[in-house]
């Protein structure tokens, strides 16, 4: 099929930020189709299944603002990429984000064929970033939205450079979110007075260890708590329940207090020691992807994420063995998660990112 420039498919999620983003693209004279995600089955009390409000809202949106609707159903590829990396990773002993790996595969992978099948050369969200296409280098390059505390920029980083030429986000100019909500009010007010989510939104309450349990009961399974030395200190309750830098919940064995330094899920101890014992000097990561080249040369220096509300951290980045990189921090930083995206930046760009593999203490 060939497919349009002139026509996009917006992923409506029946929020504010997609809303607003089909919106807009109808008013710069963009065909504008809509698709909207089911990765998961809704269902009531009695077990039968349901339509999601979601979905009901996404409908809504399309027929008020005129444009065709369609669902894409993802259920079995979200269970078999996104949740269970998560439930491995957890099980592993470490912290996984599953927006991220979403983003990749679905969001802006499945997401973006199923507007190619629908004859549309661009696929828009939501999101607060940029994507800009440079000519010097002939590279399409990611910026952070104008919001400072919606960003999303972290998100997009393992994206390639096929996907990113076909990804319109037309929110990254808003410097507010009240903007961006005062537009949905003219369009429905249903929809502009919703609130943001931060759950996963397969796990509701951020229940998480209840959720792996169904998955393999050992996520519940006690264990011990052990020093550095690996002497016994206590008793824990499952090591999905933990993650480094944690102080609260530990118990009421310690005279002092204590945090969560490591997660051996190979013995099934949860390695706790001082506040000092969290910092690290550097981590090795994989699965890495740069944005404004295809490999990485030489050392270079940038600010560096290592959880997507985090502080920017200087680092230095270097290439080692096996298309893996090594991070040094400036100095040392604090409760640095194996499983959790590392992501660079340098001023207001994401030049690339990578997956925490290990910590260098």
């Amino acid at each position: 099929m060939e497919l349009s420039k002139t026509k996009v498919a917006v992923g409506l999620s029946g929020g504010v930020d997609s809303t607003t983003a089909a919106y807009l693209l109808k008013k710069q004279g963009y065909e504008v189709i809509g698709i909207t995600m089911l990765l998961f089955n809704q269902y009531d009390n009695n077990g039968n299944k349901i339509e999601p409000k979601f979905l009901s809202d996404a409908k809504r949106v399309a027929s008020i603002l005129e444009i065709p609707h369609y669902t894409a159903e993802f259920c079995g590829t979200f269970e078999n990429i996104v949740k269970k990396e998560f439930v491995e990773e957890y099980l592993k002993g470490k912290t996984p984000n599953p927006c991220v790996t979403c983003n990749k595969h679905i969001k802006y992978g499945m997401m973006i064929e199923k507007a190619h099948s629908l004859g549309a050369y661009y696929f828009a969200t939501g999101h607060y970033a940029k994507v800009k296409y440079d000519d010097h280098i002939d590279r399409y390059r990611i910026f952070k939205g104008m919001v400072e505390r919606k960003d999303q920029s972290y998100m997009l980083h393992s994206l390639s450079q096929q996907q990113l030429k076909h990804i319109l986000l037309p929110l990254g100019e808003f410097t507010s979110k009240e903007e961006v909500r005062k537009i949905a009010l003219e369009i429905d007010p249903l929809i502009a007075n919703k609130t943001d989510s931060t759950d996963i939104c397969f796990i509701p309450g951020k229940d998480y260890a209840s959720f792996i349990a169904g998955y393999d009961s050992f996520a519940l399974q006690e264990g011990d708590f052990v020093d550095l030395e690996g002497n016994v200190i206590g008793k824990h309750r499952g090591i999905v329940n933990y993650t480094i830098g944690q102080k609260r919940k530990l118990g009421q064995y310690f005279q002092y207090p204590k945090f969560v330094v490591a997660i051996n899920a190979e013995k099934n101890e949860v390695v706790l020691g001082e506040d000092k014992d969290t910092y690290a000097s550097g981590l090795i990561a994989c699965n890495v992807n740069f944005t404004i080249f295809d490999k990485l040369e030489n050392e270079i220096k940038a600010t560096a994420k290592v959880c997507q509300w985090g502080w920017y951290l200087p680092v230095t980045i270097k290439a080692i063995e096996n298309h893996k990189i090594k991070i040094t921090f400036d100095k040392r930083e604090r409760a640095i998660a194996e499983g959790q995206a590392v992501v660079f930046y340098q001023d207001s760009e994401v030049i690339g990112g990578a997956k925490i593999e290990s910590v260098i203490k």
